[in-house]
């Protein structure tokens, strides 16, 4: 767990690994950035102590579930966002994101570790420059990273459907790709249901209606290119959705004319016997 303590345009980055470290940094600092990377249950002994006490929200940060909208307990607010990687199948692994007066709390684990680094380390390079900071500043640039993390997954995306339309144009017959087709489609589905939700989120925070939240103009810039590229995302699932549709077209054509085949042999081969058969009982 790294604490990042915010005084002056200057940033102190500390290891801490005890509750009275982390409320010492924070009566010092302007502000507070605590990052925990794979926390132990330790460390999520001092997130209870330090932001939440309440147990379902811990567990769900332990178990990997992301939230479906923001979290509140007393004054702290939880949110969460998902990182993308498709291998196999298609898998998300979740940040969370909390707020508490002048600290901020990610929690993220080795699969969702890059947009946090790459917060970090803007942050770290930019301080200096920067009119306003604080929590809300992490957040957009969390949630922008991110953002731009799941695009890589969309090109991912596109080349399996790629793949595929190949498969099915060179055999449109072949049975097994409709399973394949099927898992893509509902995999898309349900990516699409997170991200739409979290873009429900971020317009949120922009409006000012998430609490703890107090959206800052100096630093909207973050949060508005990370709605852009959730918008974006979503009109490609949409697009991914249409194509592998159109693949499915293909193929029934291809069944189609499989069975119109199969009948035209079938009938060639009645009328074959048949003749068969008549020129049987004329012989005898």
């Amino acid at each position: 767990m790294w604490a990042y303590a915010f005084k002056a345009r200057k940033v102190h980055a500390t290891d801490v690994s005890s509750l009275s470290e982390s409320q010492i940094l924070e009566k010092q600092a302007d502000w507070l950035w605590v990052d925990c990377f794979e926390p132990s249950s330790d460390d999520f002994g001092i997130i209870s102590e330090l932001f939440c006490h309440d147990a379902r929200t811990i567990d769900d940060m332990k178990n990997g579930k992301p939230f479906p909208r923001y979290q509140k307990h007393d004054n702290c607010t939880f949110l969460s966002v998902s990182v993308a990687a498709f291998q196999s199948a298609l898998t998300t692994y979740p940040i969370y994101i909390g707020v508490k007066g002048k600290m901020v709390l990610t929690v993220r684990s080795q699969d969702s570790s890059r947009p946090v680094e790459h917060a970090i380390q803007t942050l770290k390079d930019c301080i200096a420059e920067v009119e306003k900071t604080g929590p809300f500043l992490v957040v957009c640039e969390v949630l922008r990273e991110a953002s731009n993390e799941n695009l890589e997954v969309m090109m991912v995306l596109r080349e399996k459907i790629e793949k595929v339309e190949e498969e099915v144009i060179s055999n449109p017959s072949k049975r097994v790709m409709a399973k394949r087709i099927f898992e893509l489609k509902r995999e898309i589905a349900a990516f699409y249901r997170l991200l739409w939700s979290e873009e429900q989120m971020m317009s949120s925070i922009k409006d000012g209606l998430i609490p703890n939240l107090e959206p800052c103009e100096e630093n909207l810039l973050g949060l508005q290119d990370a709605m852009s590229n959730v918008s974006r995302e979503l009109e490609f699932l949409n697009s991914y959705d249409s194509a592998l549709d159109g693949v499915l077209t293909i193929q029934d054509l291809g069944m189609i004319h499989r069975v119109e085949t199969t009948l035209i042999y079938l009938t060639a081969a009645i009328i074959i016997t048949n003749l068969i058969l008549i020129f049987v009982e004329l012989a005898f």
